[in-house]
C-alpha cells in the first residue's frame, strides 16, 4: 500500500500557518495599493467631473443663452436663428482650420427672460456641457448676472445684445460686448436730433422720456439724462413703467403729452411699443416718436399697427437697405422665412467673432481663447458686417467702434434716414 505523506501533500502545520500569513500580507499590500491609487486618482476624477461632457473629436462646443420661451420667445428665436446661420456657414466653409477643421456645435440654454434662470443656464453650459464660450443674452437684466457667472468660471462670454453700460464697466476680463453700450445709442440719438434742424428744419429742444423699467430702459434713461442736456436738449418728463404683463399705457402716455415735448424718446419691448403707439393715436397726438432699438424694430410692430406705425423713428443696429445688410437679410429670409433685425445680426456677428478668435488661439483652452478675443480687430468685410469700419474691443471688453442708424417706418418698411451717408430717403416728421 502506498502511503501519501501529509507533509508532502499539505505541508506542516507551521508551513500552513506561514502560507496563511503570507496570503494575509499579500491581501493587505494589495488593499493599501488600491487605496493609494484611488487617493492619487481622486483629484483627477474630481476635475473630470467638474468639466462635464467632453467635446467629441473635431468639435468645438459653444454655449448660447437667449429667452426661448415666455414673452420674449419670438425675439429669442431670431437671436437663435442668427447664431445657427453663422455656425452653419462657418462649418460649411471648413470649420476652424487652426483646429484641424473642427466644427462648431451649438448648445442652447433658455433664460425664459429671467435673470436667475439665465445665470443657472450659463453655469450649466459651462460646467455640465463644457462649452468653450457663451453667447447671449439679449436682455441687459439677464446678461448682467450671466456674465458674472462666466467671469467666476473664467469662460469667455460674448454679449451679442444687452446694452446696459454696467455690463462692461465692472473690470471683467471674460466679457466682450459687440453691440453698442447704452451711451452709444444716446450719443447717436443726440446727434440725430441736432441734425434735424438742418435736414428737416425742425428744432428739438424739449423731449419726454418714456421707458420700461428693467436694466434696458433705465440704463438708456440714465445716459439720456447725462448726454441730452449737454447737447442743448431739455428733458421735460421722465416716465417709466413695467413692461411685463402690461395691457394699457394710456396714463403714462397722457403724462408725457402733458409736458408738451417736441419729441418722445421711448425705450421699449414689442408689446409695450404697440400699446404706446395706440395710446398716442387715441389721443390724436402729432408728436415725433423716437425709440431706442426696442420693440419698434420688429416687423410685428408695423404689421399689427398698420398706418399707426407710419413715421415711427428708432435707432437701429442694422438695415437691409445697405449692401452688406441686404446680403445677410436675403440669406436669413431664405433660411428662416423672415427678415433679420439688429438682434439677429449681432447674434450672427458674435459667432464670427468667436470663429476669428478660435483661429488665432489655435486652442479650445478658455484662457487662451480669452486672450485671443481681447486682441480682436476685424475690419469691415465678409467676417464683419456691422455698420462700422472696425470691430475692436477696448480694455473693458466693449466694441469701441460700434455705431448706429436712425431708421423710420415709411410705407410699412424701416428705412435709414440718418446718418446722411447711409440714408435712402428723407425723414418725415409729425408736425
Amino acid at each position: 500500500m502506498v502511503t501519501v505523506s501529509k507533509t508532502h501533500t499539505f505541508g506542516s502545520v507551521a508551513q500552513r500557518g506561514e502560507a496563511r500569513s503570507q496570503q494575509r500580507g499579500s491581501r493587505f499590500v494589495r488593499g493599501i495599493s488600491f487605496v493609494v491609487i484611488m487617493v492619487s486618482l481622486f483629484p483627477l476624477l474630481a476635475a473630470c467631473a467638474g468639466q462635464g461632457k467632453p467635446a467629441a473629436a473635431g468639435v468645438v462646443k459653444v454655449g448660447v443663452v437667449y429667452p426661448l420661451s415666455g414673452d420674449l420667445a419670438d425675439v429669442g428665436k431670431e437671436n437663435k436663428n442668427g447664431v445657427i446661420l453663422a455656425a452653419d456657414e462657418i462649418n460649411a466653409a471648413g470649420g476652424i482650420k487652426s483646429l484641424g477643421g473642427a466644427k462648431l456645435e451649438l448648445v442652447f440654454g433658455d433664460t425664459q427672460g429671467k435673470p436667475d434662470i439665465g445665470s443657472q443656464e450659463t453655469e450649466r453650459l459651462i460646467k455640465a456641457e463644457n462649452v468653450v464660450a457663451v453667447i447671449g443674452a439679449y436682455q441687459s437684466s439677464v446678461t448682467k448676472p450671466a456674465t458674472e457667472v462666466a467671469e467666476r468660471l473664467e469662460t469667455p462670454f460674448i454679449v451679442s445684445m444687452g446694452i446696459a453700460d454696467i455690463i462692461t464697466e465692472r473690470g471683467f476680463r471674460y466679457t466682450f460686448r459687440i453691440c453698442p453700450a447704452a451711451k452709444y445709442y444716446v450719443r447717436d440719438q443726440a446727434r440725430f436730433l441736432k441734425d434735424l434742424a438742418d435736414s428737416a428744419s425742425y428744432r428739438v429742444q424739449r423731449v419726454a422720456l418714456l421707458y420700461e423699467n428693467t436694466d434696458f430702459g433705465t440704463a438708456t434713461a440714465v445716459a439720456q439724462k447725462e448726454i441730452l442736456p449737454q447737447n442743448g436738449v431739455e428733458i421735460v418728463a421722465d416716465v417709466s413703467y413695467t413692461a411685463e404683463g402690461v395691457t394699457d399705457l394710456t396714463a403714462e402716455v397722457a403724462q408725457v403729452l402733458a409736458a408738451k415735448p417736441d419729441a418722445i424718446l421711448e425705450t421699449t419691448y414689442l408689446k409695450d411699443s404697440i400699446l404706446i403707439a395706440q395710446a398716442l393715436a387715441a389721443k390724436g397726438a402729432k408728436v415725433s416718436l423716437l425709440d431706442n432699438a426696442g420693440g419698434t424694430v420688429y416687423p410685428e410692430y408695423a404689421q399689427q399697427l398698420g398706418p399707426l406705425a407710419e413715421g415711427t423713428l428708432t435707432t437701429a443696429e442694422f438695415s437691409k437697405y445697405t449692401p452688406e445688410g441686404k446680403a445677410l437679410n436675403d440669406r436669413f429670409r431664405a433660411r428662416f422665412g423672415s427678415d433679420v433685425t439688429g438682434n439677429g445680426l449681432y447674434a450672427y456677428q458674435a459667432v464670427w467673432v468667436l470663429k476669428d478668435a478660435l483661429e488665432r488661439a489655435g486652442s479650445q483652452d478658455r484662457k487662451k481663447l480669452r486672450q485671443a478675443l481681447a486682441g480682436t480687430d476685424l475690419p469691415q468685410g465678409p467676417q464683419m458686417i456691422l455698420p462700422a469700419e472696425r470691430l475692436h474691443f477696448g480694455a473693458d471688453g466693449q466694441n469701441e467702434f460700434a455705431t448706429l442708424y436712425i431708421v423710420q417706418i415709411q410705407n410699412g418698411e424701416l428705412v435709414p434716414v440718418w446718418p446722411a451717408k447711409s440714408a435712402v430717403t428723407k425723414v418725415r416728421l409729425a408736425q
